[in-house]
């Protein structure tokens, strides 16, 4: 980014150095006569332009003259071009976000306080969103609520412990597939409405419906005869590794006994006897008479030439002998 960036500044500044000239504006209705006489200078190329007699008149010590008559010359140069302008643009905003790296984000440090974890009675309820950056997705609008139903027992049923537990009960039965029975919580979501903040009033109230209709045992229905249906759980079982098959140092030195018994005494005898009669009979071997290795030495012949390679090619009539019609 540093090359593109140097470029425009020093074209930026070029433009910047160089004096604004006024710009002759042409009549849009030119007489006959002028046209006539543009078409016939089109023709004469041996004619030397005026920038160019104009620098052949310069002195060579008047410098400045000199400048004027070259940029005169040259096109003219307005304003930088877009790209250069969205270049410009995008290096004042990295400049931006370090110079806040520099000396605001230090700042931050002032206003931080020490963690203190949210006691779950006073904030029984949690909630979950989705975001997603840069983009709206149908999915963020969705609102998650969970909470247990003892952290709201605690604060929003009654003191009486035969009547709370009536009242949890109640709540259990009407949360209905969305209770937990493992975990003991209610978790329950919303995307019904455009935004976030409408969806989570409406599990808000909700769950408000829900304790007074659960505190109520007089006027309404308190659901005694239905029993509570747990079947829409699946609980998953987790298996253990038993501790009776845990590898200890016993079972390692009883596993390599296993593997590697002792010899006993008589095989290692007859071991050490079988190497010796090996070691002698090549002792032997290694004193043969001459007489051996000559009747050894008549018999490769022979050998070779039972070894010898049948003939290539294909076996017709007349190599196997036979005769045909």
């Amino acid at each position: 980014m540093a090359a593109p960036l140097k470029r425009v500044c020093h074209q930026a500044a070029r433009t910047a150095s160089r004096p604004m000239r006024t710009r002759s504006v042409r009549p849009s209705f030119i007489p006959s006569s002028q046209c006539q006489a543009s078409q016939q200078r089109q023709y004469q190329t041996s004619r030397p332009s005026s920038a160019a007699t104009q620098l052949d008149e310069i002195d060579e010590d008047d410098f400045d003259g000199y400048l004027e008559a070259l940029d005169e010359k040259l096109p003219y140069e307005g304003d930088l071009p877009s790209m250069a302008h969205a270049e410009l643009e995008q290096h004042r905003e990295l400049r931006e976000m370090v110079r806040l790296a520099a000396w605001e984000m230090p700042l931050l440090s002032q206003l931080a306080q020490p963690y203190e974890k949210p006691d779950k009675a006073k904030l029984p309820l949690k909630w979950r969103y989705t975001t997603y950056f840069s983009e709206q997705h149908p999915a963020s609008r969705k609102v998650v609520c969970e909470f247990r139903i003892h952290d709201i027992s605690q604060h929003a049923f009654a003191e009486d412990k035969q009547t709370r537990e009536r009242q949890i009960l109640k709540l259990k039965k009407l949360c209905g597939a969305r209770f937990n029975p493992q975990s003991l919580s209610v978790k329950m979501s919303c995307e019904s409405f455009e935004t976030q903040a409408q969806n989570k009033r409406y599990l808000a109230d909700t769950v408000n419906k829900l304790i007074a209709e659960a505190k109520d045992l007089e006027s309404g229905d308190n659901f005694d005869d239905v029993p509570l249906d747990t079947r829409h759980h699946k609980q998953k079982v987790r298996m253990q590794f038993p501790k009776e098959w845990r590898m200890t140092k016993e079972k390692r030195m009883a596993l390599e006994a296993k593997r590697n018994p002792p010899t006993p005494p008589a095989e290692l005898e007859a071991g050490e006897a079988l190497e010796n009669d090996g070691i002698q009979a090549d002792q032997a071997s290694a004193s043969l008479p001459d007489e051996i290795e000559e009747v050894n030495e008549e018999s490769e012949p022979i050998m070779e030439q039972a070894k010898q390679p049948l003939p290539r090619g294909k076996m017709g009539k007349n190599e196997m002998g036979q005769k045909g019609r």
